[in-house]
C-alpha cells in the first residue's frame, strides 16, 4: 500500500489550490515559479485539490505522470518530467470549472495603483507577452490567464499564478532587465514553455482589488506597425463575453457584468509588431482615460 501523499496549499488571492506529488523535480519547480509563497496549513480550504501521480508503479519506464482531482483524471498523462506545466495547465481549467461566483475573463491584467488595464486576448495573441512587458515596465501585475471580476462588485480580483511564456516569447521577456523566469519545458505539446515569475510586490498585494480603467484587445503580428483604434461599447461587451471561460454559465449575470465594464472602461483593439512601441503607447492611452 503506497503512503499518503502531503499536500502544499498555495493561497494566490482568488483561490487557494493544494496539489500533492511524491515528484522531487515537480516540488523543485513549484518552488522556482512560486517563490513567495509562504507555509500554509494544508488542511485549510482549498478551491481545488489534485495530485499528480506517476502513471502506474508497473510502467515506470514510461515515466508518465497524471493529474487526478476529486477520483476522477482530467487529463491523458503527460512526461514526467513536464509536471509543472500539467500542473498549471490542468490547474487552469480546474479552476475554470469551480469559480463561478466571478465572471473568468480570458485576460491578462496589470494595474497603476488599484486601476486596472485588462486584456482580453485569443491564445496566440501576444497577450501573455505583453503583461509580462508591463509589469517589468512597473505595472503591478494582477493575473495573466484569468480575469477574475465580482459580479457584486465589478472589482477585479488577482490571480498570482506564473504566466506561461512559449517559444520565443521566452528569449523575448526572458532578456529584459528584473525577468525571472523558470526552467523550460521543451517540446510540449504547446511547444517550449516556461513560467514568468511576478514580482513579490504583486504577490503580497495579491488580496488587494483593483477597478478596471482601460481595456485592450491586443493581437501581436510580426513587423506589423502599430495599429490602434477605439472600440465602441457594444463591441467591447461582445468581445470580452467571447473571452470569457464561463460568460455562457453565468446568463444574464455575465452580461451585466460585460456590459458594466464596456461602459465605465474605454475599450481599444491594439496590433502590434513591437513590443516596447505597443508599451509606450498603452502607457499613452492608460493617461489619457484619467
Amino acid at each position: 500500500m503506497s503512503a499518503a501523499l502531503d499536500y502544499r496549499l498555495l493561497d494566490v488571492g482568488a483561490a487557494r489550490i493544494a496539489v500533492a506529488s511524491s515528484l522531487e523535480a515537480f516540488h523543485r519547480h513549484l518552488d522556482a515559479v512560486y517563490p513567495h509563497q509562504e507555509v500554509l496549513d494544508a488542511a485549510a480550504f482549498a478551491d481545488v485539490r489534485m495530485s499528480l501521480l506517476l502513471e502506474s508503479a508497473w510502467r515506470l519506464r514510461a515515466r508518465h505522470v497524471e493529474l487526478w482531482s476529486e477520483g476522477r483524471r482530467a487529463f491523458e498523462p503527460y512526461p514526467a518530467n513536464s509536471a509543472l506545466p500539467l500542473f498549471e495547465w490542468g490547474g487552469n481549467w480546474l479552476l475554470a470549472q469551480r469559480l463561478n461566483a466571478y465572471l473568468l475573463l480570458h485576460a491578462g491584467i496589470v494595474a497603476r495603483d488599484d486601476k486596472a488595464l485588462v486584456l482580453p486576448a485569443e491564445p496566440g495573441s501576444g497577450k501573455s507577452t505583453l503583461t509580462c512587458a508591463l509589469h517589468l515596465a512597473g505595472w503591478r501585475f494582477l493575473s495573466d490567464e484569468f480575469g477574475v471580476i465580482d459580479p457584486e462588485s465589478d472589482e477585479i480580483l488577482p490571480m498570482l499564478k506564473p504566466a506561461a511564456l512559449k517559444n520565443q516569447s521566452i528569449e523575448v521577456i526572458g532578456a529584459r532587465p528584473g525577468a525571472v523566469v523558470g526552467p523550460v519545458f521543451p517540446k510540449t505539446r504547446k511547444g517550449d514553455v516556461a513560467h514568468f515569475v511576478p514580482d513579490r510586490r504583486s504577490f503580497e498585494a495579491r488580496h488587494r482589488r483593483a477597478q478596471a480603467r482601460l481595456i485592450v484587445f491586443p493581437r501581436y503580428q510580426s513587423d506589423a506597425r502599430l495599429r490602434s483604434r477605439r472600440i465602441p461599447v457594444a463591441q467591447a461587451a461582445l468581445r470580452l463575453g467571447l473571452n470569457s471561460f464561463n460568460y455562457h454559465v453565468l446568463g444574464p449575470v455575465g452580461f451585466g457584468v460585460t456590459t458594466r465594464l464596456a461602459r465605465r472602461a474605454h475599450a481599444h483593439e491594439l496590433v502590434y509588431g513591437d513590443l516596447d512601441e505597443a508599451v509606450a503607447h498603452i502607457e499613452t492611452l492608460f493617461r489619457d482615460t484619467a
